[in-house]
């Protein structure tokens, strides 16, 4: 097929027209062929853009990630509540293209989960420590196994960070499927009750970390003021701050006669 035709429709493209190109197979689409909304293509347009695009057979697994709405809507309820945010900025194709971008980094790592406090080996040989890590990833999660019918198989297991003598690094588990992770942290709690000083997170990118730490220190100051009650709860994805009371209330309602 001639490199002047789109992959799509296999028809040439016109004089005026401007091709998307995948950033892996370096494809060419028409606009209409790529299924790209108005505002993602005003993105990939821009001199500078972070914002990739990759073609249907270059982008896997993404049946399996959240839909594109529900991870805009929740982004903008986080983004009313962080004052330096790109999105305040008066350029909306910053705006637009920062909210793409964050929504294709929490796609990245959807299928990964982040274990704290694991012992690092001592070995000085690579392939020792990366089986010892392995191990010990492999048997926290076999005591889900009474939970669920199988145990996943990490893809990866990877130590991030500097090493610390007095403090083992973070391990970053990547999973084959976003179903897998999700079927571990629906079970974190049986997995912690044994392992009380392991720690599991999901992978967070940086402006969810900024979010979180920004609310524990508004739940802080809100505290020191003299309010009670109070906690952080996950309201449909959006960590949020709410009553104790009020969770109570829903897990436990009071009925009326």
């Amino acid at each position: 097929m001639s490199l002047s035709n789109c992959v799509v429709c296999s028809n040439p493209f016109a004089e005026l027209d401007t091709p998307i190109k995948c950033d892996s197979c370096s494809g060419a689409f028409h606009t209409k062929c790529t299924g790209l909304s108005s505002t993602e293509i005003k993105c990939l347009s821009l001199k500078n853009r972070s914002l990739k695009y990759f073609c249907s057979t270059c982008e896997q697994g993404l049946k399996e990630l959240p839909e594109l709405k529900l991870l805009i809507k929740k982004l903008l309820v986080e983004v009313e509540g962080l004052k330096n945010c790109p999105l305040q900025r008066p350029n909306n194709e910053v705006c637009n293209e920062f909210i793409i971008n964050e929504i294709n980094e929490r796609n990245r790592r959807a299928a990964n989960l982040i274990c704290y406090n694991v012992i690092e080996s001592d070995s000085n040989q690579s392939d020792d420590r990366i089986a010892h890590d392995r191990e010990h990833i492999n048997n926290f999660l076999a005591t889900i196994a009474e939970s669920t019918n199988s145990v996943p198989v990490p893809i990866k297991v990877i130590r991030i960070g500097r090493y610390q003598s007095n403090k083992p690094r973070p391990l970053i588990i990547t999973f084959g499927s976003v179903s897998d992770a999700f079927n571990i942290m629906k079970n974190k709690t049986k997995l912690l009750s044994r392992y009380p000083m392991i720690s599991l997170s999901s992978d967070r990118t940086q402006y969810q970390r900024d979010h979180m730490k920004k609310l524990r220190e508004e739940l802080a100051s809100r505290i020191s003021k003299g309010e009670i009650d109070l906690t952080i709860k996950f309201i449909r994805g959006v960590p949020t701050i709410i009553q104790k009371s009020i969770i109570n209330n829903v897990q436990n309602p009071i009925k009326n006669f």
